[in-house]
């Protein structure tokens, strides 16, 4: 099967950097893109006019829970726990968490891809499905959504423990503990790596940083240099998760983990914020501080920007960590899952931190949601249009209420395109989204099944809030309930 794309636009690569391509046409034979250029005579199948268009590599999303995260949708707006720094973890999510159901975990890993395809983003890392789910379930999720996944399972040898109300500390079950879990995990990735049709990249998954102890960290670190697999690991991620770093270590996050060496080309660090020099750590750096480290590991942030703006929190900055020389990728963490608007944040917010309009540019930032993803995982075929790349496509319409009057289109993607404007998305060569429309699932149905879930979930927080707190006292309403009389 040979399709050819005729776009207005092609975000092509010339075999070292982004360009940009007026009128041209990207042929696909099967999985693979095979040419690309401003037209061709060959014989094809299947024609996409995009001629409004741009086409673009597929967004890949760099940190996602995709079986957890829709629960958080207008609940953790405008709520956090001022004890804990403005998060919610450890206080709103905790409760939230445990106010799920088994049978939630499937309606809300289906949504999350969809909610991502229908943002041109064509893989996830994503952190919990396969826990949650179970691995064939997740498999067969994975196969039937159409996306590019990399999955894996958790390892880790403490958990987080409070007393006194709000003292966050780490409770350590031993290596043992660990190690088993350590096993388990290399046994997914050697069933796994590489299933439905190479969509599924096996992981290794290390909870946060100060839930996995030094040793653990370097069996880990051993584990992944035979295994050649992904690791993802959250770090630097919250106020209190820093403090307790250098409580208990008298090092940072990301010191802790060059000690460990754990930090490595094949490590994406999600969030990876908190560094000292961070206005909210009160922490000062020592020269060039944790951004070199990161910088000469070769490991990858995963810029998360939307969680943390709700918590009136942002990375200093998207192009500090890019001239420092680190890989930045965007990743979504929580709801909305949507690439798109990830990507516009990560610009804004570095602007904000910078006072500049030269920060966080158009081109920096599409380029981490798709070559720095794909460095991340070290895919060189991904990220992309080129000949030999594998085809995952976004083609995202140009002439729409969003976006006309458009003269980049680059610039036109990060500040003002929206879901409603992706008319195509190809994954692995095949069609996932024509013409705007889902084909993997019905949106119409998914989207019931979401609300009546997340609903039943909400109403069980009493339950589950340490404090036996309802839904709307933990989240209250924007406005109060109002019953007329009449």
């Amino acid at each position: 099967m040979v399709t050819g794309i005729k776009g207005k636009w092609i975000i092509a690569h010339d075999g070292e950097k982004p360009r940009l391509l007026r009128d041209g046409v990207v042929i696909i034979q099967g999985n693979k893109i095979t040419h690309v250029g401003k037209n061709y005579n060959g014989k094809v199948d299947k024609w996409i006019d995009a001629g409004t268009h741009v086409v673009s590599p597929g967004f890949i999303a760099t940190h996602v829970h995709a079986a957890t995260a829709p629960k958080d949708k207008s609940f953790i707006d405008d709520v956090g726990a001022r004890h804990f720094y403005m998060s919610s973890l450890g206080e709103n999510l905790t409760a939230l968490g445990k106010s799920i159901k088994p049978e939630d975990f499937h309606i809300f890993a289906k949504y999350s891809m969809a909610e991502l395809l229908k943002s041109g983003c064509t893989t996830m890392v994503e952190i919990g499905m396969a826990p949650t789910l179970g691995a064939e379930t997740a498999k067969k999720y994975i196969d039937e959504m159409g996306m590019r996944v990399v999955e894996g399972l958790y390892v880790e040898d403490g958990s987080w423990a409070r007393d006194q109300k709000a003292n966050l500390f780490t409770e350590w079950h031993g290596l043992d503990h660990g190690l088993k879990m350590l096993d388990e995990a290399e046994a997914f990735v050697k069933k796994y790596d590489g299933a439905v049709d190479g969509r599924l990249i096996a992981a290794l998954y290390p909870s946060t940083v100060d839930k996995v102890s030094g040793p653990l960290q370097k069996a880990i670190r051993e584990k992944a240099n035979e295994l050649k697999c992904p690791v993802s690991i959250h770090a630097a991620q919250w106020v209190v998760e820093f403090q307790n770093m250098i409580r208990m270590y008298a090092k940072t996050p990301i010191q802790f983990l060059a000690e460990t060496g754990l930090l490595g080309p094949d490590l994406i660090i999600g969030h990876g914020w908190a560094i000292p020099g961070h206005p909210l750590l009160g922490y000062p750096p020592e020269g060039e501080g944790d951004l070199k480290i990161l910088a000469e590991s070769g490991a990858t942030v995963s810029h998360d920007p939307l969680v943390f703006i709700k918590r009136g929190n942002k990375m200093h900055s998207h192009s500090k960590y890019m001239e420092a020389g680190v890989n930045l990728g965007i990743g979504c963490d929580t709801s909305p899952q949507d690439m798109l608007n990830e990507m516009r944040m990560a610009s804004y917010t570095s602007k904000l931190a910078d006072w500049s309009c030269f920060s966080g540019t158009a081109a920096e930032i599409h380029g981490s949601a798709t070559l720095g993803g794909a460095q991340a995982i070290g895919r060189k075929d991904l990220g992309r249009i080129a000949p030999g790349a594998t085809a995952d496509i976004a083609i995202i319409n140009m002439e729409t209420l969003n976006n006309v009057p458009c003269r980049d289109p680059v610039k036109a993607i990060v500040n003002s395109a929206s879901r409603e404007d992706v008319s195509h998305v190809l994954v692995d060569g095949k069609l996932v989204i024509d013409d705007g429309e889902l084909l993997v699932i019905d949106e119409a149905e998914l989207v019931s099944q979401v609300q009546k879930t997340t609903q039943a979930i909400w109403d069980r927080i009493p339950e589950n809030h340490y404090l036996g707190q309802h839904s709307d006292v933990v989240s209250p309403q924007s406005y109060l309930p109002w019953e007329p009389d009449q």
